[in-house]
């Protein structure tokens, strides 16, 4: 097919140039890793896509133009809590001549009727980066910041915002809202600090998502893996492959400090996402 100028412009410098608002949580490589692992495990029957905290787009966008993926999904959901990242996605969208196939919606995940309006047990294809870290850990302001981001505070009686109860993790929120939209063993991919596996595990049991791949990756090869990489199924049982790791860089004994030729194969935007991160 081919695209007007622009269009071919923006896609080969993907994903450079995307727009985000100036204070919103910024994308990186999270999300291209997480579009990766989407275009190899969504098979052939991947019609209708959806992402929870879809931000500016940049994961759905990179998995749309991955080379691996088999068949473009006819239909492509986005879902965020901010109306500004939203506005900003619809103009990536058109950007990169997705506008007919992409949209982006506002709302809560854990409004039933804004999850209805989206569709209820539809979707072949669910991706997430949920919120990595429990209110109130401290353990990252940036998270801290996204987390908030994503959820409001509500105003106590003197006008003062006050914290939400911590009950129902967001993360649970996440796991249950892609259960909502699945179709019967449809698929949830997300992507989790490998630290808290067990956080993660817990929210997709209570979802009733079975677990049927893990894909760590790791910074070196020497090195404790960082993120996983999940694939779960909604209404299927527990029956999880643990992959080969994806390792990112090389051995700094060997000067190391570039990415490795499996992590450019397996997510091809890796080679110029810190100019992204940069704006």
């Amino acid at each position: 097919m081919i695209f007007p100028s622009f269009i071919a412009e923006a896609r080969a410098a993907f994903p450079r140039g995307l727009e985000q608002p100036p204070a919103s949580f910024r994308f990186g490589t999270d999300a291209l890793l997480l579009a990766a692992w989407a275009a190899r495990q969504a098979g052939r029957a991947c019609h209708e896509v959806a992402e929870l905290g879809s931000g500016c787009g940049a994961a759905l966008f990179a998995l749309l133009l991955h080379p691996c993926l088999a068949q473009a999904p006819t239909r492509v959901l986005g879902l965020d809590a901010d109306e500004g990242l939203c506005l900003a996605a619809r103009r990536n969208a058109a950007r990169l001549g997705f506008a007919d196939r992409c949209s982006f919606v506002c709302g809560d995940l854990r409004d039933v009727a804004f999850l209805r309006s989206c569709g209820l047990q539809r979707f072949d294809l669910v991706l997430a980066n949920p919120p990595f870290y429990a209110v109130g850990t401290g353990r990252s302001s940036v998270h801290a910041r996204r987390e908030s981001a994503m959820r409001e505070s509500p105003l106590s009686d003197r006008g003062t915002a006050t914290a939400r109860p911590v009950e129902p993790p967001l993360l649970s929120a996440f796991c249950a809202a892609a259960a909502a939209l699945l179709r019967h063993h449809g698929r949830f991919l997300c992507i989790f600090p490998a630290r808290d596996i067990s956080r993660l595990l817990l929210a997709l049991r209570q979802a009733a998502l079975g677990l049927r791949a893990v894909l760590p990756v790791q910074a070196r090869a020497d090195a404790p893996a960082l993120r996983l990489l999940v694939e779960a199924r909604r209404g299927a049982a527990d029956d999880c492959r643990l992959l080969p790791p994806l390792v990112l860089h090389g051995s700094l004994a060997h000067g190391g400090h570039g990415w490795t030729e499996q992590a450019r194969e397996f997510c091809p935007p890796l080679m110029t996402v810190a100019d992204a991160e940069r704006g």
